[in-house]
């Protein structure tokens, strides 16, 4: 995949390098809004009450743990996929560029230490 676009005002380049480690941050959550749970529930061919039993925790604002506490919608294999994509919630569409990235040097450090793909750039003063 080839390199997104700086976003204005990121440190960094993003290129996903399909680790899944972005999927399995021990103690990670996806919070999804009602908005997503009907899309994800769509594209899933699933009627949207069963959705909700299966795939979020019971406060209903969370997508559940899969296996070792990953992401449940994170497929394994030569490279790992995503099994809802196209339908993924915001907090997926836009990782890595999360306020709290931008906003804080340590959780950069962090995240730079999960995803392969991030690479910090130099910055003109």
């Amino acid at each position: 995949m080839p390199a997104q676009p700086v976003e204005d005002g990121y440190p960094f380049r993003f290129t996903c390098r399909r680790s899944g480690n972005c999927c399995s941050i021990p103690g990670g959550f996806v919070r999804v809004t009602s908005a997503e749970v009907t899309s994800l529930s769509t594209y899933l061919h699933m009627d949207e009450a069963a959705f909700r039993s299966r795939f979020l925790l019971p406060r209903g604002d969370r997508l559940a743990s899969g296996t070792d506490e990953r992401c449940v919608f994170l497929e394994d294999g030569a490279s790992t996929s995503c099994a809802v994509y196209p339908a993924r919630p915001t907090k997926c569409r836009t990782w890595p560029y999360w306020p709290e990235l931008l906003d804080d040097p340590e959780a950069l450090r962090r995240a730079r230490e999960i995803c392969p793909g991030i690479e910090t750039i130099d910055t003109p003063d």
